[in-house]
């Protein structure tokens, strides 16, 4: 059973996620170490001029929608209705569902364990994000 939530934050709650993401894979932060974990050249590639795959952040930008309206559906139905509820529930949905699914990769796709480190505390910092805003907005 669906819950009342209030799409305002489900929107901000996603934006959030989508800034931390671009800054976390900006050369601000991450984007070295990704590249190079990933087996590209980050030389190369900043030279040749990379381009924004617009298609791929519009998909991405309406998965993390969904994902900010399930964690608003999930602070509603554990009454997580303030900011430190909104983190401790982002922290239990991170480690239950993002943290352990990632592992996969190192476990079976040999993904080295440094890649998951980047990706895994990327998703850590969004979730506790979207959780924060949409607990402080419930």
């Amino acid at each position: 059973m669906l819950v009342e939530v209030n799409y305002l934050a489900v929107l901000v709650a996603a934006i959030a996620s989508f800034v931390i993401g671009w800054a976390w894979f900006s050369p601000l932060l991450f984007v070295k170490p990704w590249m190079k974990l990933r087996g590209i050249d980050p030389e190369a590639a900043m030279a040749g001029g990379m381009k924004m795959p617009y298609g791929t952040m519009a998909v991405e930008f309406v998965s993390t929608l969904v994902v900010a309206f399930f964690i608003a559906e999930f602070a509603a139905w554990v009454g997580a209705g303030s900011v430190m509820g909104g983190l401790v529930l982002g922290f239990w949905i991170w480690l239950g569902f993002y943290a352990t699914t990632l592992l996969g990769g190192v476990l079976w796709e040999k993904v080295p364990l440094k890649l998951y480190a980047i990706i895994a505390g990327r998703w850590f910092v969004s979730i506790l994000a979207m959780a924060a805003i949409l607990g402080a907005w419930r």
